[in-house]
């Protein structure tokens, strides 16, 4: 009896043994440089790397990536497995990755726990494709200070955990900065959407930013799902902005939307789906122009106040 016992024990071990790369184990994080270096983490490979790297990373990197204004034309490569983690309460008040540089590539990570995903500021340009970010304490994509991104076939959902935090959003555009959000530019002939799900608000742009945003599923978030204020300009297209808890598009404070008015294919797409109010609302100085489409609310498809320019068609 005693011999059956242990050999179902070992078996037991066995089996728990095979089953732990399937339940969490993560690999430790190794950044190469491409005809390269390996280094224990991003942070000492992109130090290392000259104009023109690709740096491919696997496992799991718990660390702040911080690529400044003289690192420039650099690729970090998370080949849709690598993550960027950010667990630690004083982390938790940082960027998971901060870019400075110029052309700047990320793409293929999951990134998480930090005060926000990915950073382009202070002039800096970046690429940002086929990553997941998620479970955020503010935004996912955060682009300021006359920062420049194009933002694609990204999935970005629970960002903004923290509710002390203002302008919470999966991404938010701010300070004179600029975004592509879903395509590359008017040559696409369709669209790279990113998936905009469970945020505060979907995508925000504040503080006389501005954004082409084409294509992208924007949905079930609490509050708006795009959000354009304070002097800010948006060319919105082909997005489905769908079921989020108030607004598709509110517009205020000086800002202008434009919905189709370009004579260009990929820009005149119209945009589609029921929200929690209206489908486009626009007041205190805002400006709204172009084709509604099928854009809609459970209160109507338009909410026009006072001091608001409406030419939008339907």
């Amino acid at each position: 009896m005693e011999n059956i016992r242990k050999i179902y024990c070992l078996i037991a071990m066995g089996a728990f043994l095979w089953l732990l790369p399937s339940i969490g184990l993560s690999q430790p994080c190794n950044a190469t440089i491409v005809g390269g270096s390996s280094f224990p983490s991003i942070m000492a490979a992109v130090t290392a790397a000259n104009p023109g790297a690709t740096i491919n990373v696997e496992g799991t990197c718990t660390e702040i990536v911080f690529i400044l204004a003289h690192k420039n034309f650099i690729t970090l490569n998370g080949g849709g497995t690598a993550t960027i983690t950010c667990p630690t309460a004083a982390c938790a008040m940082q960027r998971n990755v901060m870019i400075l540089g110029k052309q700047i590539t990320i793409t293929g990570f999951n990134i998480t726990g930090a005060i926000a995903g990915i950073v382009v500021a202070a002039n800096g340009a970046a690429t940002i494709d086929g990553n997941t970010i998620h479970n955020t304490k503010r935004s996912g994509i955060v682009v300021l200070m006359g920062g420049y991104a194009t933002i694609l076939n990204n999935t970005i959902h629970d960002t903004g955990e923290d509710p002390n935090f203002t302008e919470r959003a999966g991404i938010l555009v701010c300070d004179n900065a600029s975004a592509l959000i879903g395509f590359n530019g008017p040559t696409d002939t369709a669209p790279s959407p990113n998936i905009i799900q469970n945020n505060p608000t979907g995508i925000l742009l504040t503080g006389t930013a501005n954004a082409r945003i084409v294509g992208n599923t924007v949905s079930n978030n609490t509050n708006n799902g795009i959000m354009v204020i304070q002097g800010s300009q948006a060319e919105i297209a082909g997005n489905d902005i769908d079921d989020n808890g108030q607004n598709g598009i509110f517009v205020s404070q000086g800002s202008g939307v434009y919905l189709g008015t370009t004579n260009n294919p990929i820009l005149d797409l119209p945009n589609s789906g029921t929200n929690g109010d209206k489908g486009l609302s626009c007041s205190i100085g805002g400006y709204v122009d172009g084709l509604l489409g099928t854009l809609h609310g459970l209160h109507g498809a338009l909410g026009i106040s006072k001091g608001c320019f409406n030419s939008v068609t339907k």
